[in-house]
């Protein structure tokens, strides 16, 4: 494939870090937009999984050029290797970038949980604007060291939590912000999944499969033998790769009402659970998430079910017969004037009962419906071409993913938290203080 005219990066120092590996790279500035009839040259780094779904959406996007594939499982990635036959192919996307750097200007990456920080700072220290699966990060300290480089940098970055440009956003968004539902007190989501199937104890060394390259796949985490138990899908489950049924879906269903009422940190997490698990998350849980206040001033009880003990109630008002959710969970906004409930990615809000969606109706604005996938990328693609806002911005997704990242803590440590909402810092618990920055990366993977 040939390539397009490239923009030109006004290039700086390259970073040095005390006692970590010093990556041979120079951060680009991105002042630059390409011009409008440019393309933006995209790689992707995660081929199959979430990366094939990514791949069939935006195949024919007339923003952008497909140029490189990286993945550490091709078996996995054959669809798209099929579907692209001309289009070059690596395990290690390092490799990718050492010998196609100057060919791509964006990344998009659909990998394991435990290898989101590395591969996208990696990629933001060449210059690469970052398109990055949810949740931003596997620990807090990782999700706050790419909101500060996302700052430094410039680059355009965008947190894949999709319903965050979808239609059901903007009009829970809308309804929130115009005063619709009143004061927002109380709010909570779900999702029925639990992601409670690592068991006790590791799973015994199997071959490793012909296609895939185990240790690339182990990145940053501690070695241990492959087993199918872990790849392709299933590491969600598993807490060194994975962050549960958090990580899986809170950044989905906790999304419109976190940002609408400007919800920052919280300053307490109540942790309900089936049990702490050594290896894995807990087969269900309730955690009560406290806000000192919003963008309004008000308190605000946040919480979270997962898994099949703890259920979310009916809200005052429901109707028999309504859909409660769908299959990926949902979400119930309680305000002092009305009730909100919403599919999960925000899709499908209503009012309940729908009598007072029916009474207000008339007052909503309208919106375009470009679809709940499409519009998330396209827009980190304008914004790339300095033609629209970012949606999903590191800054707010990484905001978003650090209180996520605090129920988990709980759910780990089968502690409540306290935390100090200014300093964001846990009050007077060691154990989960050092889960603020857990696992550390393997030897050979710092950056």
């Amino acid at each position: 494939m040939k390539s397009i005219d490239r923009r030109k990066f006004i290039k700086s120092s390259a970073l040095a870090t005390g006692g970590v590996i010093i990556l041979p790279t120079i951060i680009s500035s991105c002042k630059g937009k390409p011009a409008p009839s440019d393309k933006i040259n995209v790689a992707f780094i995660g081929a199959g999984g979430k990366g094939i779904h990514a791949i069939n959406v935006l195949k024919e996007n007339p923003l952008m050029n497909i140029v490189a594939f990286a993945d550490v499982d091709f078996r996995k990635a054959a669809q798209a290797f099929e579907q692209f036959p001309d289009v070059n192919r690596y395990y290690d996307f390092r490799k990718m970038l050492r010998k196609m750097g100057k060919e791509i200007d964006a990344v998009i990456i659909s990998t394991p949980d435990h290898t989101h920080h590395y591969i996208a700072k990696y990629c933001m220290l060449k210059g690469k604007h970052v398109y990055l699966e949810k949740p931003l990060a596997h620990n807090i300290h990782e999700v706050r060291d790419l909101m500060a480089l996302e700052k430094e940098t410039g680059l355009v970055c965008q947190m894949g939590n999709q319903g965050h440009s979808s239609i059901g956003f903007k009009k829970l968004d809308e309804w929130i912000n115009k005063g619709f539902l009143g004061d927002v007190n109380e709010v909570y989501a779900w999702t029925k999944a639990d992601w409670n199937d690592a068991g006790a104890q590791r799973p015994e060394k199997q071959p490793i499969p012909k296609g895939v390259d185990w240790d690339l796949w182990l990145g940053p985490a501690a070695e241990v033998d492959y087993n199918k138990a872990y790849m392709p899908g299933r590491w969600r489950g598993w807490n060194e790769f994975g962050s549960g049924a958090l990580g899986d879906f809170a950044c989905h269903n906790m999304d419109a009402p976190y940002s609408a009422l400007g919800l920052q940190c919280p300053d307490k997490v109540e942790v309900e659970s089936t049990g702490p698990s050594l290896l894995s998350f807990p087969k269900s849980a309730k955690l009560t998430f406290h806000f000192p206040e919003s963008k309004f001033g008000n308190k605000v009880k946040f919480s979270w079910y997962q898994g099949p003990t703890f259920l979310p109630p009916k809200p005052v008002g429901f109707e028999p017969g309504t859909p409660f959710g769908n299959n990926m969970g949902g979400t119930v906004i309680i305000g002092s004037e009305a009730t909100v409930i919403s599919h999960s990615h925000s899709t499908n809000p209503s009012f309940i009962p729908n009598s007072k969606h029916e009474e207000l109706k008339s007052q909503f604005d309208t919106y375009e419906n470009p679809g709940v996938w499409n519009d998330h990328y396209d827009n980190w693609l304008l914004a790339i071409k300095g033609e629209a806002k970012i949606s999903s911005s590191f800054f707010d997704g990484g905001r978003l993913t650090e209180t996520m990242l605090w129920g988990n803590i709980a759910l780990k440590t089968n502690t409540d938290l306290n935390i100090n909402p200014n300093t964001k810092e846990i009050i007077n618990n060691a154990e989960a203080t050092e889960l603020m920055g857990y696992p550390k990366p393997r030897k050979g993977w710092e950056i």
